[in-house]
């Protein structure tokens, strides 16, 4: 079956596509029968100080080679139909989600699995940072994973 997606595997960028979008772009195979996401959202907790947004920036050509090999490596590493790797630039508010990884498989063990996978790889390895604002206007980076 040729598939037509409007909505890319791998994203990097000021654009977000959300859940709906990409569930509604992909036609999964008849063998999948389980769809795991993550959505990281900005937070503003006790320990994390007084974070109104965070500004993300990014090394795009290299982040999104790495994104598309994490893809690729999750996908046959589980066994997986689909993965779609997606991370906002620019700024985000507390609680608007920045970060959203979404993965079609044939049952639940493999494509949890393939979900953390691609999310734990994806914050230690793609070429992304953050800078965490606070409400006094001060900001300060923040180290990834």
């Amino acid at each position: 079956m040729d598939v037509t997606y409007s909505v890319p595997k791998v994203y990097l960028g000021h654009e977000w596509f959300g859940l709906e979008r990409i569930i509604s772009s992909f036609r999964p195979p008849k063998e999948c029968g389980a769809v795991v996401t993550f959505t990281g959202v900005p937070r503003s907790g006790p320990e994390d100080g007084d974070v109104k947004e965070i500004h993300y920036e990014a090394y795009p050509e290299m982040a999104l080679k790495e994104m598309a090999r994490i893809r690729e490596e999750t996908i046959e590493k589980f066994r997986v139909a689909e993965v779609f790797i997606h991370h906002r630039l620019g700024e985000v508010p507390v609680g608007e989600p920045s970060f959203l990884v979404v993965v079609f498989g044939g049952h639940r063990e493999e494509t949890f699995g393939a979900c953390r996978f691609a999310v734990d790889e994806t914050k230690r390895r793609v070429p992304i940072w953050k800078k965490e604002v606070l409400s006094s206007g001060n900001g300060r980076w923040v180290l990834g994973a």
